[in-house]
């Protein structure tokens, strides 16, 4: 399947999203759980199955291969950190530099636990680094990040002349952000380093 920029979108299958919430849930867990235990190259599609109680082609009813599953678990990261955003706003009455720092800090916070195994075993497989953090499709792009945003934001702290200006701007610390977020994936002992990665040029 490929999306309207030429590129394969990874999404799950119309039966996985009918799933019922508490059986769709629990092969998510599963997911998570097998990416925890093993790196992306030795996740095994039987283990899965088996923890989440299904039989093995049903699997291919919700997905098409093992990579739509991990595109799917990484868009849903996405969506969490665009919700963490949402909620750093409201908390800090409309500042977005202070929420996009207060989300740095809580992808620190959360890679730093013990339990994030599954954080370390994706981001330290150079395949799910090189390939699928770029394949996966833009829904928190700046275009659709700002009509979400936008109520909670308070412009009167920000020099802009038009929302053009802004769109930029929020491309720019969407883009530090991400950056930042997967060297800390990467190199979770050096977590000072990545709060200062400058933008790409």
């Amino acid at each position: 399947m490929t999306c309207c920029h030429g590129e394969r979108c990874v999404l799950p299958t119309s039966t996985f999203l009918n799933l019922p919430e508490e059986k769709r849930e629990k092969i998510i867990r599963a997911i998570k759980d097998e990416f925890s235990r093993a790196p992306f190259d030795k996740v095994s599609i039987n283990k899965i199955v088996q923890a989440a109680a299904i039989p093995r082609g049903s699997f291919y009813q919700y997905f098409a291969d093992k990579d739509d599953m991990l595109g799917f678990i990484l868009l849903d990261y996405q969506r969490l950190m665009l919700e963490q955003v949402k909620a750093s706003l409201r908390a800090g009455d409309g500042d977005i530099f202070a929420a996009f720092i207060g989300i740095l800090d809580s992808m620190i916070r959360f890679v730093m636990e013990e339990a994030n195994s599954f954080c370390r075993n994706l981001f330290a497989d150079i395949k799910v680094d090189s390939s699928f953090y770029f394949k996966i499709p833009r829904d928190t792009s700046a275009k659709n990040v700002l009509e979400e945003l936008k109520p909670l934001i308070d412009f009167n702290m920000l020099d802009v002349r038009d929302e053009h200006d802004f769109t930029n701007m929020l491309d720019i610390l969407l883009t530090i952000c991400r950056d930042a977020t997967e060297e800390v994936f990467l190199n979770i002992s050096d977590c000072e380093k990545a709060m200062q990665i400058p933008p790409e040029a």
